[in-house]
């Protein structure tokens, strides 16, 4: 017989890494190897234990859980990361997957679908809830590719200029912003697609067709 699939559960409420706990351990195929509250006890635990998956709760109390998925592919970590949270929109699906989640559900899906989305990730698949499907749908119809982070007017208008060479007073200038907003707006961008630099920013931007 194979190894179970081991996971790592992160979540910073500690009832529902209970639960889910419980939940897993239902199924002979799943074992849960270590759970985390926080994006750096997420680090130290995946990086300890080498799961095969880490379920990944969206937000850890104050913190952003894409960043735990940031964090990983920027170490060059392909650990399977399977997304689990009460966001339903396509825009926190669209900016999880950009980050390198490899699937997305809700919270609010059947125990045996729950290990099945576990399952089919850990084999290479994108797992993404049915509940998506329609406003996957729609995005396409709108020219907005699934593993693309959600772009605001303001942010779009941020990176062109960027992309331009400008300085952030120099953006804030041309935009009527204050040079915080504009750092503000810059960080976001970088939040979003998963880069650190001003030159990742515009060759990502590039790539995906968002600069012309």
């Amino acid at each position: 017989m194979s190894e179970p699939i081991g996971v790592v559960i992160v979540d910073d409420h500690s009832l529902v890494r209970e639960g889910l706990q419980s939940l897993l351990s239902q199924f002979s195929d799943i074992r849960v190897a270590g759970e985390a509250g926080t994006i750096a006890e997420a680090v130290e635990v995946i990086n300890e234990v080498e799961p095969d998956l880490v379920l990944l709760d969206l937000r850890l109390g104050e913190e952003e859980g894409v960043e735990v998925a940031r964090q990983l592919r920027a170490n060059g970590s392909d650990v399977t990361i399977l997304m689990l949270s009460v966001h339903d929109t396509s825009r926190h699906l669209r900016e999880a997957l950009a980050a390198g989640a490899d699937g997305y559900l809700l919270k609010s899906v059947a125990g045996a679908d729950l290990a099945a989305g576990i399952r089919n990730a850990v084999a290479g698949e994108t797992v993404i809830g049915q509940e998506f499907v329609p406003k996957l749908l729609e995005d396409a119809q709108r020219g907005v590719p699934m593993g693309q982070p959600d772009v605001t007017k303001r942010e779009q208008e941020v990176l062109e200029l960027v992309a331009e060479g400008m300085a952030n007073r120099e953006i804030a200038e041309q935009l009527g912003i204050s040079a915080r907003t504009a750092q503000k707006h810059l960080e976001n961008l970088f939040k979003k697609f998963s880069v650190h630099d001003r030159t990742e920013l515009v060759a990502h931007a590039f790539r995906r067709g968002l600069l012309g």
